[in-house]
């Protein structure tokens, strides 16, 4: 007499044939629908893949999860699992994972409920609350969402899974290698940390192969960006920046350090402060190319103090803040001291302008102002202005409680702008469904200042 549980394996292989039409529906209906929301970012991607559970899948699926302890019936068993319809979204690179699942996040509406609606098709369901990249039991992350289709009025459960070329096949090693290996290993502990290694070795190849795909993009570029485009004339300054630097910095104490993520941000300050802003941008790249000429033969000490011309004040809360802190250390934390020599030989004009020109110009970097203003507007004018206020503040107050000078490489800069446009719409949210939230402000400003610095 066989055991109950194959009785309910059984009769879930046969409902799972029964309704495989069904669900061969819903698989396409999803993976179209993802298909036009990776459409929708403009972002590349390499296929998406799609597969309903095998029947081997199934059984192992019910006995190692022990479905058969909590469901009675077959119909319970399919309503339980979660990747009834997997679906999986191929990339290029690890760093694209991310990418593609931020993007994703703004088609879907995102409120209480466990799992949020799709704009594209109301009847596809995800859970967009749930923290990504997931861990698993093997200690490496892995972009796993749940989610459902409403079909005929029943919900038909898929999990959508971003994976890179490298993840993609190191998810082959471990399912066909490892997980399929029944054999007995005598050292498991040697075996996970063979594996461990062929994973970060993986990784190592993931970010080879990037630099080799944007050096290839870059030469791409080359014939259009001879002719000076905007892109070409950002990498000219900050190629340019760097030389200099690198040449003064020899001269003026024997030695070099990294500074090219600095010359990055100094080269986008000058595009968007003198060329965009220019009615004659071509002739700002002139000036700029003599200017350089020019301060290759100029003397340049980074051992001598800088002063700026009078104490900086800024009726801007935000700008007032970072401002000050950066005139306190400008002459003790020498990364920071190296980086204002070189925006203040570089530009025009006093100091105290340069120096108040650049913080307009990264505040204007993290938030759209534009953007901003709209948030709130439901609040009284004064309280919604209170709470703008107090929000991009809190940037401010984050940026110097991490103090290095990555607080304004491009990347970190991006990574703030994108946290905060990501926390503010959630907030904005929250408080149009709940405005006793707004009593506890102290509470969200500390959990934004916390997020912030997490990126460091």
């Amino acid at each position: 007499m066989r055991l109950e549980l194959f009785g309910l394996i059984d009769e879930t292989i046969k409902q799972l044939n029964l309704l495989n039409p069904s669900f061969q529906y819903v698989e396409t209906k999803v993976k179209d629908c993802f298909h036009q929301l990776i459409e929708q970012t403009g972002l590349e991607i390499i296929a998406i893949d799609s597969r309903i559970k095998s029947e081997a899948s199934l059984k192992e699926k019910i006995i190692r999860n022990k479905y058969y302890l909590n469901c009675e019936s077959a119909q319970d068993v399919l309503a339980a699992l979660p990747d009834l319809v997997g679906i999986t979204i191929e990339c290029r690179f690890i760093s694209e994972e991310n990418q593609i699942y931020r993007a994703l996040l703004p088609f879907f509406v995102i409120d209480r409920e466990e799992f949020n609606p799709c704009l594209l098709d109301p009847h596809l369901f995800l859970s967009c609350k749930t923290m990504q990249p997931q861990q698993q039991r093997n200690g490496f992350t892995l972009y796993r969402i749940d989610g459902y289709y409403l079909f005929n009025g029943n919900r038909v459960n898929f999990e959508l899974q971003i994976k890179s070329l490298v993840h993609r096949f190191w998810s082959d090693i471990e399912h066909q290698v490892v997980y399929k290996n029944t054999q007995f290993l005598y050292n498991n502990s040697f075996m996970k940390q063979v594996l461990s290694s062929v994973h970060d070795s993986l990784e190592v190849v993931d970010h080879q192969l990037q630099i080799i795909s944007r050096q290839m993009m870059a030469e791409s570029q080359d014939n259009r960006d001879f002719g000076m485009s905007e892109k070409g004339f950002k990498m000219f300054l900050a190629k340019s920046i760097n030389d200099l630097y690198t040449m003064k910095m020899v001269d003026s104490l024997g030695f070099t350090t990294d500074f090219k993520k600095c010359s990055a941000i100094l080269s986008q300050y000058i595009y968007i402060h003198d060329f965009v802003r220019s009615e004659h941008p071509s002739m700002r790249m002139l000036e700029y190319f003599e200017h350089f000429n020019l301060l290759k033969v100029c003397d340049l000490d980074f051992t001598e103090p800088i002063y700026l011309e009078q104490d900086y004040q800024n009726p801007d809360p935000f700008s007032d803040l970072l401002g000050k802190y950066w005139q306190s250390i400008l002459n003790i934390d020498y990364e920071w001291h190296v980086f204002f020599v070189m925006l203040f030989i570089i530009e025009p004009g006093n100091n105290i302008q340069d120096f108040t020109q650049f913080i307009t110009v990264i505040k204007g970097m993290l938030v759209n102002r534009i953007w901003y203003e709209g948030k709130f507007n439901f609040l009284d004018l004064i309280l919604a202005q209170q709470l703008r206020d107090a929000l991009i503040l809190e940037i401010a107050q984050a940026m110097v409680k991490v103090g290095r000078i990555e607080i304004v490489h491009e990347d970190k800069l991006l990574s703030i702008l994108e946290l905060f446009r990501q926390f503010v719409d959630e907030l904005e949210q929250k408080i149009m469904e709940d405005p006793v939230l707004l009593s506890h402000k102290e509470d969200f400003l500390k959990s934004l200042n916390q997020k912030i610095v997490a990126l460091f």
